[in-house]
C-alpha cells in the first residue's frame, strides 16, 4: 500500500511532468518535472492560516470553498524545466490543495483548483537555492530531484 506522500508525488508527476525535448531531433519542447514537495495535513487553525487561500476570518470565502469540497493536505510543490535553453536555473512553485484517500489509494489535486490553475504561480522565476527556502516556509520537503530526470 503507497503511502500519503508517494500517493501524492505520483499525482503530482501525472499532472505536471512532460518529457517533450529531444536535443537530437531540435524540438523546442521542454522537459518539465517536480522538483521539490513538501506536505503538511489540512487544518484550519491559526499555525497554518499562510497556506489557506482565504481569511479564517472570512466565513463566506471559506463556505465558498468548502462548497467545493474539503482536502485533506496541503502540498507546496515546485517545478524546473529543461529544454533548447539548457537546464534553467529559475524556477516555479505553488501551494495546492489535496483529497487523498489511502485506502482507496487515490490522491486528488483538483480540490481548490483555481488556486493553482488561475493566474501566476504563489512562487515564480525563483533561483533553487530561494525556491528550497520557499518551500521549507512551510514543511521539510520530502521529495527533490534537481536535475532532470529524463535526460540519461
Amino acid at each position: 500500500m503507497k503511502t500519503v506522500n508517494e500517493l501524492i508525488l505520483e499525482r503530482l508527476k501525472e499532472e505536471f511532468e512532460r518529457n517533450e525535448y529531444n536535443p537530437g531531433q531540435q524540438m523546442l519542447d521542454d522537459n518539465v518535472w517536480v522538483m521539490a514537495v513538501a506536505v503538511i495535513p489540512f487544518e484550519e487553525k491559526p499555525e497554518v492560516a499562510d497556506f489557506l487561500p482565504y481569511s479564517l476570518n472570512d466565513v463566506k470565502l471559506r463556505e465558498s470553498y468548502m462548497n467545493q469540497g474539503k482536502p485533506t493536505h496541503i502540498v507546496r510543490v515546485i517545478l524546473r524545466t529543461n529544454g533548447s535553453y539548457g537546464l534553467c536555473e529559475y524556477v516555479d512553485g505553488t501551494d495546492l490543495y489535496f483529497s487523498v484517500d489511502q485506502k482507496k489509494q487515490e490522491a486528488d489535486c483538483l480540490v481548490w483548483s483555481d488556486t493553482w490553475i488561475e493566474g501566476p504561480p504563489k512562487f515564480e522565476g525563483g533561483s533553487i537555492t530561494s525556491a528550497i527556502s520557499w518551500i521549507m516556509g512551510m514543511a521539510e520537503p520530502f521529495y527533490i530531484q534537481e536535475g532532470d530526470p529524463f535526460l540519461k
